[in-house]
């Protein structure tokens, strides 16, 4: 099987290629801002270096936010059209369960305004509803959740930054995530509601 795996929801642009279960190559590359520019040609590298073509592709996996309002829908996007020209399963992982991966964590986004986008997990278990919350409740939130990692985010909440592979947890919860049945209705997943009506108009 040919596992295609991009996620460009936030900080972060990846584009990985798996097939039955091995990682061929996995790019993540920091810069927010030129994921749309890069994605494709990214993509399309390393098809062409493992002698691939995009029909091959079985299944895709993609990060569908919160984060960015733009980047949320480039990979989105790409998996869609596929889904037009072929029977690929697409499946949907929120952009917070894939800095947690497997792991015991708190994963933050920067949701920008003094707020983050914030959740916790356990082996790939959201253990509360995503929301965005005010930076200094942080601190009362971690009261409830001592000894978990933070991940994402963490300087802006005042924590290390903890290195993730992004997609070597996206190919792992994909195990654990069913395929889309009807990819048309995929949205991307905003928690910014009154900022991306603003946006829109």
């Amino acid at each position: 099987m040919l596992q295609l795996i991009m996620d460009t929801s936030n900080q972060y642009l990846v584009v990985a290629l798996y097939e039955d279960e091995k990682c061929l190559e996995s790019i993540q590359e920091l810069g927010s801002k030129r994921q749309s520019e890069n994605a494709i040609p990214y993509l399309e590298k390393l098809l062409k270096k493992y002698n691939k073509e995009l029909l091959d592709v079985d299944e895709m996996v993609v990060t569908i936010g919160p984060g960015s309002y733009t980047g949320e829908r480039v990979a989105l996007t790409i998996a869609k059209t596929l889904s037009v020209i072929s029977s690929v399963r697409i499946k949907a992982i929120s952009s917070l369960a894939a800095y947690a991966g497997l792991e015991k964590c708190v994963s933050v986004i920067d949701a920008r305004s003094q707020k983050v986008f914030v959740s916790t997990y356990n082996h790939g278990k959201a253990l509360m509803p995503e929301q965005m919350i005010e930076i200094s409740q942080f601190s009362q939130l971690m009261n409830d959740y001592q000894g978990y990692q933070v991940v994402g985010q963490s300087e802006v909440v005042d924590f290390p930054l903890h290195e993730v592979n992004l997609a070597a947890h996206l190919h792992e919860l994909a195990k654990l995530q069913d395929a889309v049945d009807n990819v048309d209705a995929l949205v991307p997943r905003y928690l910014k509601d009154v900022e991306a009506k603003k946006i829109c108009l």
